[in-house]
C-alpha cells in the first residue's frame, strides 16, 4: 500500500496532500500541531462544502493561517525542521492543487 507522500505531487489529490499534511503536522511542537489539526479540518471541511466558490475568502484565510502556524513552529522548533520545511512546501503545493490565490509561493 502506498503513501500519498510517496506519489508525485502531480499525482495526488488535494485530500492526498491534506493527508500528508496531517501526518507532516505530527512532528510539529504540540500547540502549534493542535492549531494545525484544526485548522486542516475546518479547510478540509470548507473544500468539500466549497462548490460554488462563495467561500473562497474564507479557504484563502485559512491557507495562511495555516502558513503563519507553520513560520511560527519553524522558529520555535528546537528539532524537526526539515519536516516543517516540508510541511511548508506540501501546502504551497495544496495552495497550487486549489487552484486558491493566497501568495504562498517563495519563488513568486
Amino acid at each position: 500500500m502506498s503513501n500519498a507522500s510517496d506519489q508525485p505531487p502531480e499525482n495526488q489529490t488535494v485530500q492526498d496532500r491534506l493527508a500528508s499534511l496531517r501526518h507532516l503536522a505530527q512532528a510539529f511542537p504540540k500547540e502549534q500541531r493542535e492549531d494545525v489539526m484544526l485548522e486542516l479540518d475546518d479547510l478540509s471541511t470548507d473544500l468539500a462544502n466549497n462548490t460554488d466558490g462563495s467561500s473562497l475568502q474564507t479557504l484563502q484565510q485559512r491557507l495562511k493561517r495555516l502558513a503563519a502556524i507553520a513560520m511560527m513552529a519553524r522558529m520555535f522548533a528546537t528539532n524537526n525542521q526539515q519536516v516543517i520545511e516540508e510541511f511548508a512546501s506540501n501546502l504551497v503545493e495544496l495552495t497550487k492543487a486549489t487552484k486558491i490565490e493566497v501568495g504562498l509561493d517563495p519563488n513568486d
